[in-house]
């Protein structure tokens, strides 16, 4: 792929040297695919200003994927999946960087490798591939969109096609058979393209779809056996609830710890899951991500109640369903929701979910920045949060060609936030309200949102903000589309 030229040592530069890299690929099942050797550049050692100087990267969105999963099924579209080989040994490098011959393939005769193409380990490779690709598609007429510069659209007479970019993955999207195998051919003829079919496992996440039932499921299970193998906790009795409403987590005394520890390795592997299929951890990974730097018995108590949670829920996912979504209605609505003071700082919790063909595609638990003065205030604050999710989804969907010509419905279940939201009423009460606080007040008012009350018993944003008993934590879990495969 003239990734290299062999050339004589400059004067003045120290090579980069490299390694070899070793790694079996699994399907979703956990079955051995193939042995994959990969060389690397030991990019740690290159200076900036001189071997590279920008290094950001975009990868699709999480919520972009659900959403065009959620949209395919709705509209009967062709999904396919294919990975570029190489990837980044398609970028151009655009510095003078050197590198040492790697091992076994030195020649001898102490020549370094003038690197002309990206390597993998360069901290601007995935830079320089990401441009390239960009480049590639956009001559052949897809656009990025401004909300996710990693999906790009393409639109004719004959329908829609989408590809959905993370690194060397491709989701393609179509709308028909034809238009699909077409955009496939024209991608094969500018890279080499290993061609992986209907898309079984992605970034981690398994999808199953069903056409004759009209739906698509999206889990984490081989993942989730992968944390429990690595904590010995394979076979673990399950708990029906992840954490329990009676216990009340404090910060531990002592010193801090560094982050590097078990406790925080544990909760990173478990924030992945909570925000790709799981959001029904979300709260609980939250919370427990607080403790990170000094965790105590007890934190590592509700972390291993989590696990055996995980544990009797591993085959759960997120089920999308055609039948949902219904012609001429907006294709999205939301939930918003807060606990007041609810955390160790008297800060309140912000909580959201939005849902579209029966089931989330987007979701947050997060502690609000200020304290509040009462659960109205903490609910309207909720509230104007959400309406930046609000405002990003609609703005996807548009760019889709989906265009929300009806105010989005978001619920919440205080009267007094809702009535500040609708009108500048409760001066006395509200006039210490930061500005930007305000932002639902003016979506409401441009009828982009339209805010509706839902009594507290029917609020699914709830298992966001608190630790919920079984009864009601098992009925949100259901409202937030959770189907056990048959």
């Amino acid at each position: 792929m003239g990734t290299w030229e062999l050339v004589d040592p400059p004067e003045g530069r120290t090579p980069i040297s490299n390694k070899w890299v070793l790694t079996k690929k699994y399907d979703k099942d956990g079955n051995l695919q193939k042995y994959k050797a990969r060389l690397v550049a030991k990019g740690y050692s290159q200076q900036p200003g001189m071997d590279y100087t920008n290094t950001f990267s975009p990868v699709v969105r999480l919520e972009t994927i659900r959403n065009l999963l959620a949209l395919a099924v709705a509209k009967n579209w062709e999904i396919q999946q294919m990975d570029v080989r190489g990837a980044y040994l398609n970028g151009t490098i655009k510095e003078q960087i050197y590198m040492q011959q790697p091992e076994g393939y030195d020649d001898g005769t102490g020549h370094l490798c003038h690197l002309i193409k990206s390597l993998y380990g360069l901290k601007q490779a995935g830079r320089e591939w990401n441009n390239e690709l960009n480049k590639q598609l956009e001559s052949l007429g897809w656009r990025p969109t401004m909300v996710d510069p990693c999906m790009y659209v393409r639109k004719s007479p004959e329908g829609i096609e989408v590809v959905a970019v993370w690194v060397d993955n491709l989701l393609l999207f179509a709308s028909n058979e034809s238009l699909m195998n077409k955009m496939k051919l024209e991608l094969k003829s500018i890279f080499d393209i290993t061609d992986l079919g209907e898309p079984a496992k992605i970034v981690g996440i398994e999808i199953e779809r069903d056409r004759t039932k009209g739906t698509i499921m999206i889990s984490q299970k081989q993942y989730i056996e992968s944390i429990l193998q690595k904590e010995g906790l394979t076979d673990a009795h399950p708990v029906a609830v992840l954490m329990d409403p009676n216990i009340q987590l404090q910060p531990s005394e002592g010193e801090a710890q560094d982050k590097s520890n078990n406790f925080a390795s544990l909760i990173r592997s478990l924030m992945y899951l909570a925000v790709v299929t799981r959001p029904d951890i979300a709260y609980a990974v939250f919370r427990l991500g607080s403790y990170m730097a000094n965790p105590s018995m007890s934190h590592w108590a509700a972390a291993k109640r989590v696990l055996r949670y995980l544990s009797g829920t591993r085959s759960y996912g997120i089920t999308y369903h055609a039948s949902e979504v219904r012609p001429g209605e907006n294709q999205f609505f939301g939930y918003s929701d807060a606990s007041y003071a609810n955390n160790d700082d008297a800060t309140s919790i912000s909580g959201y979910v939005f849902s579209m063909g029966g089931g989330v595609i987007t979701w947050g638990s997060r502690k609000q920045t200020s304290v509040s003065l009462s659960s109205t205030e903490s609910e309207y604050v909720a509230l104007a949060d959400v309406a930046w999710e609000v405002t990003w989804l609609r703005n996807l969907l548009e760019g889709l060609g989906y265009k929300q010509c009806t105010p989005t419905k978001l619920y919440g279940d205080n009267n007094g936030a809702l009535a500040i939201a609708q009108n500048p009423q409760y001066h006395k009460c509200t006039k210490h309200f930061d500005t930007r606080n305000h932002y639902i007040r003016q979506k409401v008012k441009e009828k982009v949102i339209e805010i509706k009350y839902c009594p507290m018993s029917k609020m699914t944003a709830d298992i966001f903000t608190k630790a919920l008993p079984k009864p009601k934590f098992q009925l949100h879990r259901t409202e937030l589309g959770f189907l056990v495969p048959a």
